[in-house]
């Protein structure tokens, strides 16, 4: 609905921030660890609209990963948009994907209001649905490599030796590393 927004930051506050968009200062809930600009900066989020009967908030986001990650985490049952900003505002993008890489639900139930079995429940959900976009990706890559000029066996090495280095990847980034040789 609201992908994006683009303006200059009027203000910034614990884990919020109003911004200047074409005359509407917009309030939205960004974590802690985007908060590395200043009031007048120029500054673009990608958003998610939430629409609760508690009211209406804004979820900005530096990277679509994040973002990606938020709605990932609000389709775990019980989980809503202020658990699933808490946990990203204290764990960051990175310390979710070790705790699922570890299968560890000790980060998560550190985080204000998550007890030891709900950060179980959301291991245990985003492991399943996190798996299914990376099996999708490095096949959806090796498709757009093949169309670039990749032979099938240079395709599947490349992918191979990038996601060896890193966890979880959209296709787009595994192709964007690919190319860049790393």
């Amino acid at each position: 609905m609201l992908e994006s927004i683009r303006g200059q930051i009027l203000s910034i506050g614990e884990g919020r921030m109003t911004i200047d968009v074409n005359g509407f200062g917009l309030e939205v809930n960004t974590p802690l660890k985007n908060l590395s600009c200043k009031t007048g900066d120029e500054i673009s989020l990608h958003t998610h609209l939430s629409i609760t009967q508690n009211g209406i908030e804004l979820y900005g986001f530096k990277e679509r990963e994040g973002r990606d990650l938020f709605k990932t985490i609000i389709k775990v049952p019980n989980v809503g948009p202020k658990t699933a900003f808490c946990i990203i505002s204290g764990l960051g993008i990175e310390g979710i994907k070790k705790a699922l890489e570890n299968n560890d639900p000790e980060p998560i139930s550190r985080v204000k209001g998550i007890g030891s079995k709900t950060a179980k429940r959301i291991i245990l959900e985003l492991k399943d649905r996190l798996k299914l976009t990376t099996q999708k990706a490095p096949q959806e890559a090796r498709k757009a490599l093949m169309h670039l000029g990749f032979l099938a066996e240079e395709a599947d090495r490349s992918i191979e030796k990038v996601l060896k280095g890193s966890a979880i990847l959209s296709p787009e980034e595994i192709v964007e590393r690919v190319l860049k040789g790393s």
